[in-house]
């Protein structure tokens, strides 16, 4: 698997991890607030990529509900250490953008805009991200060690607290969720699809094997910015996908070999889905006292 198609399926949980985990950075002066950078809203056709196995995992809402929920418990924790603790609590409600770049690059305004390149606001990190990065620079020595700990710290222990009764090995759903889109992209219609999508960049000027590849280039690297070569390769990449329709062949043919994965493991897919629940239930009961 590429180093690309690789970020497609974990750059939003790498960017929702910004957003909630409290880390072990070193406190700085404050300095001017975190800001986003600004990123093209999501389109219709990626707002509707959900697979079946994005169902058994947390979604960007869900994560959140569980992070003001562990607010809250780290809150109380670090008052009795003699400590304040900002709770950032966010009920807004966001799309599940994970998906938005599973199939490379498929939006024509973020080609426009930003050529192959991604940013936290772009892979569905919001507001909440700076505002939890700002809270942690804030933090002086004690304060990040009695919060951030990773034996005893006030977060981790909210986090085990909230999680003590849904514990289930995510091996297999992760080791299925990459090895779908591998599947996937071997499926003889979507193999003849990738060659008209080469055939048609190829008539562009812009010979690739296949849409990372195309991403991958390294002279996108050269350059901090995305160049106008860059984001004319972008906007073909996109126009060839829409021309042979293969982002939906390719959700499609993803969608039944996940499906057919949660049949084939279905005891397992009852007690992933029945932790899970459990899990927002325990935020949900936590929250609901504050």
């Amino acid at each position: 698997m590429t180093m690309h198609r690789l970020l497609g399926i974990v750059a939003v949980s790498a960017s929702v991890l910004l957003a909630t985990g409290c880390g072990g950075t070193q406190p700085q002066d404050a300095g001017p607030k975190a800001v986003l950078e600004a990123a093209p809203g999501p389109t219709a056709q990626v707002r509707g990529l959900v697979l079946p196995l994005d169902h058994y995992q947390l979604s960007v809402n869900e994560i959140y509900l569980i992070e003001s929920a562990k607010d809250v418990l780290t809150r109380d924790c670090m008052k009795r250490r003699g400590f304040d603790w900002e709770v950032i609590d966010d009920r807004d409600r966001y799309p599940d953008l994970r998906n938005r770049r599973r199939y490379g690059l498929i939006e024509m305004p973020v080609a426009r805009s930003m050529g192959y390149r991604t940013n936290a606001r772009l892979m569905g990190s919001t507001e909440v991200t700076a505002r939890k990065v700002d809270r942690e620079r804030r933090l002086g020595p004690g304060e990040l060690k009695a919060a951030s700990d990773p034996v005893d710290g006030c977060y981790k222990l909210a986090g085990d607290r909230l999680a003590r009764d849904s514990q289930v090995n995510e091996d297999l759903v992760n080791r299925l969720n990459g090895r779908s889109l591998d599947a996937a992209l071997k499926a003889p219609d979507v193999v003849r699809a990738t060659r008209s999508w080469a055939a048609c960049m190829a008539d562009e000027g812009r010979p690739y094997d296949d849409f990372y590849a195309a991403a991958e280039d390294p002279r996108w690297a050269r350059s901090d910015k995305p160049t106008p070569a860059e984001k004319e390769t972008a906007q073909a990449d996109v126009a060839c996908k829409q021309r042979v329709g293969l982002v939906k062949l390719l959700s499609e043919t993803e969608r039944g070999i996940q499906e057919r994965g949660i049949r084939e493991n279905g005891a397992y897919f009852v007690q992933l889905m029945s932790a899970k629940e459990r899990h927002l239930a325990a935020a949900r009961e936590v929250l609901d006292r504050t």
